[in-house]
């Protein structure tokens, strides 16, 4: 994507806002809330969701049923990605249906509604992208690298 229709994505029509630290997902249309989601998972430890700014979801990896080609399911098939929506940039990762509950490899796990409803919204249009930090594994850890359990 260019950047004038990055900044367009971001400045007015759809944009999609990723608070890690307080575990909530904006949705906006032209600036207003159309839907917020806090039912979700993200990467994990040494696999940490990347941080964005003003970026945007790839326009063109947009698929219904993906497949991964990196990692597998617990009967050693690719692990199934559904409606899944990736961020630009080459990292890999993307929005797609998984459990709330299981940390990804850096993707964001939605439930299968949210994810389906996302997929749907965004459809072809443009669609601006932030996820901010910090990561929440990275909250509260010290210099001696002691785990830190996070409230």
């Amino acid at each position: 994507m260019d950047e004038k229709n990055r900044d367009n994505a971001n400045s007015g029509g759809k944009k999609v806002v990723v608070d890690l630290p307080n575990h909530k997902i904006n949705i906006l249309g032209n600036g207003q809330v159309v839907r917020i989601i806090d039912d979700f998972s993200t990467g994990r430890q040494g696999h940490l969701t990347p941080l964005i700014s003003n970026g945007s979801i790839d326009p063109v990896r947009r698929e219904r049923m993906h497949h991964s080609s990196l990692y597998k399911d617990s009967h050693g098939n690719p692990a199934a990605m559904p409606y899944a929506l990736f961020f630009s940039g080459g990292s890999g990762c993307a929005f797609h249906a998984g459990d709330p509950e299981l940390e990804s490899h850096g993707c964001i796990h939605l439930a299968m509604s949210d994810a389906e409803w996302l997929f749907n919204w965004a459809a072809k249009d443009s669609v601006g992208l932030d996820i901010l930090g910090p990561n929440p594994h990275l909250v509260g850890r010290v210099e001696s690298a002691t785990a830190v359990k996070n409230a």
